[in-house]
């Protein structure tokens, strides 16, 4: 029979084993924001013709920000539209053979976003008194004593450390603002969500993620110099403990069920061993295939 320090040592094991679990699957857990707008989806629901379609790819943005995964700046454009491109097959987007070609102009941004750091983090304080805060500043100027010049240098060191804790906060939140609308997480900052949702969100933003941005446009009309964006679709993962080449197949795996698609919120899902499906090679073809009802 095990003694009381026995299970008390197995829940604590079983504990640590669920956690280096969540972790892991939290590590690989990607969160999208698909938007499409109603004409395209509708347009794709009752027009075959518009069923399968043709895109070109052009290079947006790249976010370096602080990573130290060398290997990802040495990823070239290629090998990430490669991937991408055998995962739009399975939404009927195909890359057409001849450059300026194509339904749709498909621009794509990605990189990594940073890891916020605190004043206090940067400058290792953990409490109020590491920031300056003593029993002489507390007590300055009791019962009418005068307060000597020590004790004014160490509240104007006191000030400094909290305005700059203060300005730095200030920062940290806009700069999460720019990452939840890059990401799709702007949620994290609406009156309406819960408490544990909106830790969840700004726990995501102050952390660094590998994100791509698809933006899909009408190509005959942008080369027309008209801008029509028909869908956009956002996705990142956890950058700590995985490298780039290996998150961007989870991403763009993940990815694949919602391109070209318009879902209400944040859809956040894990990437497992199970549910890999290995994808052949890209099929590029000149023209949208003839409709097969039409062949009979």
């Amino acid at each position: 029979m095990n003694s009381p320090l026995d299970k008390t040592l197995i829940t604590a094991l079983l504990s640590l084993a669920m956690l280096s679990g969540d972790l892991h699957s939290a590590a690989n857990r990607v969160v999208l924001k698909a938007e499409a707008s109603e004409e395209f989806i509708k347009e794709r629901a009752t027009d075959t013709t518009k069923k399968i379609q043709t895109y070109q790819f052009m290079m947006g943005k790249y976010y370096g920000g602080t990573t130290r995964d060398d290997a990802m700046r040495e990823i070239p454009m290629e090998g990430v539209l490669h991937d991408l491109a055998i995962n739009l097959q399975s939404q009927n987007f195909y890359l057409h053979k001849d450059l300026g070609e194509g339904d749709l102009l498909i621009v794509v941004h990605y990189g990594v976003t940073d890891y916020e750091i605190s004043y206090e983090e940067f400058m290792g304080y953990n409490t109020e008194e590491d920031m300056g805060l003593t029993d002489e500043i507390l007590n300055a100027g009791a019962d009418g004593a005068a307060i000597d010049f020590a004790t004014i240098d160490a509240m104007n060191q006191l000030n400094f450390n909290l305005s700059s804790s203060r300005t730095s906060g200030n920062a940290n939140e806009n700069s999460e603002y720019f990452k939840a609308q890059l990401l799709g997480m702007e949620r994290a900052y609406y009156d309406n969500i819960t408490s544990t949702e909106e830790y969840e969100l700004k726990t995501m933003l102050e952390e660094e993620r590998y994100f791509v941005v698809l933006m899909a446009y009408d190509y005959p009309l942008f080369k027309q110099g008209e801008i029509k964006l028909h869908w956009t679709t956002r996705y990142s993962i956890r950058a700590l403990g995985q490298s780039f080449q290996d998150a961007i197949k989870d991403m763009n795996f993940v990815a694949a069920d919602y391109f070209g698609k318009g879902i209400g919120g944040l859809t956040k899902k894990r990437v497992t061993d199970n549910s890999r499906v290995e994808m052949g090679d890209i099929e590029v073809i000149e023209q949208e295939p003839a409709d097969p009802d039409q062949t009979k």
